[in-house]
């Protein structure tokens, strides 16, 4: 399917509010969806890993070899658009799986949406629209969405009025303001500028750290081969799935971290501590509607490890942030100590799990019961220790 115009008349609460008589757009070509998309990104609901050139870059890069299947759902109003859906289908042995495009390389997943069509979606017309679009995506088993926020910038998402369920990781934030003593306030401003002294003068005699931002190919290629290393053997030692080793993900981030550089809001920008001639910890995020997101952070396993990079490196993202007029700053998903050290806000997350076929009943109820069984073990913090033991033991690699 490359593109096809169906047209869905709601039923419900938006019908009275003008909104009864939709065209949905289903099309496999990002470029046919270019123009609505971005005009959904200049005033739209959305979180930085729907802005456009996010999600074609990793289509291209990460999902066409992974055989996904783009699903771009693009819903108008007498020819505005007014959501746009980036999702795709894959296949999991027997079953056809209709899901968000940007798998775990996505920290929100989540569709663009008109402030106003949010304001008056109600839980018919919502279901009433997902049935309409799910029935005319052929040979569908499971609607499988996950790691999606309950609340974006102030709205409810509308994927709520679906069944869900409590993710098993919450995403963490900072508000930002212009006073970067104030932020740090907000979470024991003491303690870390005790700890920020305590760095500096740790580190004088190798002429202190220097925070680099990537603005040539070069620092580019020298940031990301330093994250993808560091990311390789701490995930080797824990004994977790590395995702940033799958087939094109280090395209996918080389290309777009250079595709943006120079941009004043940037949809992948990297950062780099460096220490003594060498980089001792990466950060990496981009900018959607004065909302700074992270991507990853990698950190050293050598002798400076001892005075805590990672938290060096925060502090002097979020100040870099707070310099460019940022309002919020998000870690992502995971409950991490560095994060909830941060952090002021919690994100809660939920995801979805449906049967559209009988088959799709099995590996519907399977995802539903480990995911709970997952946040069951995440919520209780003797069972999560315990839990990353034997990960490590039996996994690890290093």
């Amino acid at each position: 399917m490359n593109s096809e115009n169906i047209p869905f008349t709601f039923q419900g609460e938006l019908a009275s509010q003008g909104f009864g008589s939709l065209d949905v757009r289903i099309s496999s070509d990002f470029e046919a969806l270019r123009d609505a998309w971005l005009a959904l990104e200049v005033d739209g609901v959305f979180s930085l890993y729907q802005r456009f050139n996010w999600m074609k870059s990793w289509y291209e890069k990460v999902g066409k070899p992974a055989r996904v299947v783009p699903r771009l759902i693009e819903i108008s109003l007498r020819g505005q658009p007014i959501c746009i859906l980036p999702m795709g289908l894959r296949s999991r042995g027997p079953f056809r799986i209709l899901s968000w495009l940007g798998d775990t390389h996505t920290n929100f997943h989540m569709g663009l949406y008109s402030r106003e069509f949010l304001k008056g979606a109600k839980p018919d017309d919502i279901r009433s629209l997902i049935d309409y679009i799910t029935s005319k995506v052929d040979g569908l088993d499971v609607l499988e969405l996950c790691c999606q926020p309950v609340v974006w910038q102030g709205h409810s998402n509308p994927f709520t009025f679906l069944p869900w369920q409590e993710a098993h990781n919450h995403a963490f934030a900072l508000e930002l303001n212009s006073d970067f003593n104030a932020v740090l306030d907000r979470k024991n401003g003491p303690r870390k500028r005790k700890k920020h002294r305590w760095q500096k003068n740790k580190l004088k005699d190798v002429g202190g750290a220097k925070l680099l931002i990537a603005e040539t190919v070069e620092d580019v290629d020298r940031i990301l081969d330093t994250s993808m290393k560091q990311m390789s053997r701490r995930f080797d030692r824990s004994g977790i799935w590395n995702r940033f080793e799958d087939i094109g993900v280090g395209d996918f981030f080389r290309d777009l971290a250079i595709a943006e550089l120079g941009k004043e809001t940037p949809a992948l920008k990297l950062y780099g501590l460096e220490i003594d001639g060498e980089l001792q910890a990466t950060f990496s995020g981009g900018v959607s509607q004065k909302h700074f997101s992270g991507c990853f952070i990698s950190l050293t396993d050598g002798p400076y490890s001892k005075i805590s990079p990672g938290e060096l490196m925060i502090y002097l993202v979020i100040e870099d942030c707070v310099k460019q007029g940022l309002e919020v700053f998000d870690l992502g998903r995971g409950e991490e100590r560095y994060k909830t050290s941060w952090c002021d806000m919690t994100v809660p997350m939920f995801d979805t799990a449906i049967a559209l076929s009988k088959r799709g009943i099995l590996f519907a109820s399977y995802e539903r019961t480990k995911a709970t069984t997952k946040r069951l073990v995440r919520n209780n913090k003797t069972l999560w220790n315990f839990a990353k033991k034997v990960r490590a033991r039996v996994y690890g690699r290093v």
